[in-house]
């Protein structure tokens, strides 16, 4: 059974700046967004960037009414989180899958709730390592990251990774 991974919408905005989007289902991976963040405005995707990644493979969630209500219920037990990271929440845990995320509430909340995490940086070494694009998409990715004051990474990890990528060409 393929690992479902479930994303949030600052991961995508993260992978679209990198330019990474065409090649995130090169991965061995049922990728999966909910369908509120899918329509959210903080995405500002166009028709034909949603297109691609639904011929590339990612699936759309739409959270039934007993998921939604477990989304409020996470909501009001936890209320720094917003609507749409309870829905990544409890899509990712109705899936077993991983979540993929770069907001720091949200992945305590789901790590201290037993849900496997990680960020873009995750998905990078994925790709890297399964030969999912070249590897100088990887550099040009990490460095659009590292010049992009709202692109919010651990900047020791991405300079740790450039220079192990720019050192392998």
């Amino acid at each position: 059974m393929t690992c479902v991974v479930v994303n949030d919408a600052s991961c995508l905005i993260d992978l679209r700046k990198g330019d990474l989007l065409p090649v995130l289902c090169n991965l061995p991976y049922r990728f999966v967004v909910p369908l509120p963040i899918r329509e959210s405005e903080v995405l500002d995707f166009s028709t034909e960037q949603w297109k691609q990644l639904d011929i590339a493979g990612m699936l759309t969630h739409n959270l039934p009414p007993s998921e939604v209500a477990q989304a409020l219920e996470l909501k009001a037990r936890h209320p720094g989180l917003s609507a749409n990271d309870c829905f990544c929440f409890i899509t990712a845990r109705v899936h077993s899958g991983i979540l993929l995320t770069g907001d720091s509430l949200l992945r305590k909340t789901a790590t201290n709730n037993g849900l496997q995490v990680h960020g873009v940086l995750w998905i990078v070494d994925e790709l890297e390592a399964a030969g999912g694009c070249d590897r100088s998409l990887l550099i040009q990715a990490l460095e659009t990251w590292q010049g992009d004051d709202s692109v919010f990474l651990p900047q020791d990890e991405v300079s740790e990774r450039l220079e192990r990528f720019t050192t392998q060409l």
